[in-house]
């Protein structure tokens, strides 16, 4: 008991330092010097970043003599406007800011359209202040009536803008179309596209 009310009062410290509270529950915890540790159930709710996380284990540990760094495994993490699964996250309080990594599973709601943007990939590096969402990793990519797979993407959901680079296969269903191109640009309000390098395949119905 002694270990957990320790913790605690620890984390509302840094919480009052960041101008944020930070609601952490879990099965076991162990405070250090400069990290504090948590096993089991864990759950996290951050209301300033509209954040919330549960994972397997935890670890928060300082940077430049401030607890703002969040280390979790076996992670599912909501943030506004989506969510995402992953093996590990990597997060940074004081910056919205953070990575996840292996089997990215990651669905996000896209602002100019009514469409839910599904990502697939191993490393996701996200700026939930900026809303912006990349990797230079192989991704997979679904919206709406197109698919795509690239090897890296940048997603910036406030302007609206996708941006596949290298090897990029694409399908609009919609418009009945297959195109392989370097690199493909999504204006995500009205699907309309520019590419470079493409090649083109167009099915005309009878």
């Amino acid at each position: 008991m002694k270990k957990i009310l320790l913790s605690f009062l620890l984390l509302l410290s840094l919480s009052l330092s960041f101008g944020k509270t930070v609601h952490i529950v879990s099965n076991y915890v162990k405070p250090e010097r400069d990290r504090a540790h948590y096993e089991g159930n864990v759950k996290v709710q951050v209301d300033e970043d509209k954040l919330k996380l549960s994972c397997q284990s935890m670890v928060v540990s300082k940077l430049q003599n401030e607890w703002r760094l969040i280390d979790a495994t076996s992670t599912f993490i909501e943030f506004d406007g989506g969510e995402a699964t992953a093996t590990n996250l990597k997060y940074d309080l004081r910056t919205k800011s953070g990575t996840l990594s292996g089997k990215v599973e990651a669905k996000i709601k896209d602002e100019g359209s009514s469409d839910i943007v599904q990502l697939n990939t191993e490393k996701l590096i996200f700026d939930l202040d900026k809303n912006i969402f990349q990797t230079d990793t192989q991704v997979q990519i679904v919206k709406g009536n197109i698919e795509a797979s690239a090897k890296s993407l940048f997603y910036d959901k406030k302007a609206g803008l996708i941006r596949l680079t290298g090897s990029v296969v694409l399908v609009d269903r919609e418009k009945n179309l297959k195109m392989w191109a370097d690199t493909v640009e999504i204006k995500t309000a009205t699907d309309e596209m520019n590419a470079t390098n493409a090649k083109v395949e167009i099915v005309v119905k009878e």
